[in-house]
Formats: C-alpha cells, sequence, structure tokens
C-alpha cells in the first residue's frame, strides 16, 4: 500500500512542482525525501507557506504514477526535463498526469482535512481517508478533472 505525503511549500515559481507539457514532476525540492519514498500511487500534497502569498491553501496534489531517477526522468521526458538542471535536482523526479495545481489560484481545505495542513519544514504522511476526502472535496466543489487551474505565486525573473 502507498503511503500519502503532505508539505509546506517555501515558494511557489513552477520548479517544484513543474506542471509544463500537462504532467507535473517533482524533484529538487527542499524535502527531497519525499521523492525518495513515494512511489506508484502515492499523493503528494503541498500547502502554501508565508512566502507563496497563499499560507495554509492547498498549491497543489498529485498522484505518482512513477518515481524515476534523475538519468531515467533525462531519458524519458528529453523535451520535459529542460527545466530541470543537474545542479537543482534531486536524485529522483516524481512524474504524474494525475494532479491539480492551483497556484495562485491557491484553494481553503474544508475543516474536515484542516488537520493535514502542515505548518513548519518536513513531510508528514496522511491516510487513505484523507486522499479520499480531498478527492470528493475537489469534485464537489467542481474539478471533476485533473490539471492546472492556476500559475505559480511567486515566478523567478
Amino acid at each position: 500500500m502507498a503511503k500519502h505525503y503532505v508539505y509546506r511549500i517555501d515558494y511557489d515559481t513552477g520548479f517544484a512542482p513543474n506542471t509544463e507539457y500537462n504532467i507535473c514532476t517533482l524533484s529538487g525540492c527542499k524535502v527531497s525525501t519525499v521523492e525518495k519514498w513515494a512511489k506508484k500511487g502515492s499523493w503528494v500534497i503541498g500547502i502554501g507557506g508565508k512566502n507563496t502569498g497563499k499560507p495554509d491553501k492547498l498549491i497543489y496534489a498529485m498522484e505518482v504514477e512513477e518515481n524515476l531517477s534523475y538519468s531515467k526522468f533525462k531519458e524519458r521526458f528529453p523535451e520535459k526535463s529542460k527545466y530541470l538542471p543537474p545542479e537543482k535536482a534531486g536524485s529522483n523526479v516524481l512524474v504524474s498526469r494525475k494532479f491539480y495545481y492551483f497556484g495562485n489560484n491557491a484553494i481553503d481545505l474544508p475543516e474536515d482535512l484542516k488537520h493535514i495542513i502542515w505548518d513548519r519544514q518536513g513531510v508528514k504522511c496522511i491516510s487513505d481517508e484523507d486522499i479520499n476526502k480531498l478527492k470528493n472535496f475537489l469534485s464537489k466543489i467542481g474539478y471533476k478533472q485533473y490539471g492546472v487551474y492556476g500559475k505559480p505565486n511567486n515566478i523567478e525573473l
């Protein structure tokens, strides 16, 4: 059974996560342990930190479809991997086509999911029940399809 993870995003620049080419990738973020631990079926959720301009809001959620080594990612996704130079990459890259990215349109979580908000550095595991509640909540408020619903809050210049 896959474990699910939530962490706090310091900055939402479009780098980690990256949602270009209709896939969501995560690599080289400060919470690099999630890149090693997550496997197919894991959900990874990013909650906004104060520097994102969207504190305690849902920035993104992705269901991991693949956890690839950096070299395998470059080989399989040569076009997509151009954004990720070796000096910024982690050892692994999480890849998904099943994701919700809200960025500057980050959303508040309902009361029954507020307990998943992570308010410090590091990663917290959450339950299958929490993931089901999140998916149901997103569908209920109109997000019936995966995809990009916003732009990064802290675009790098």
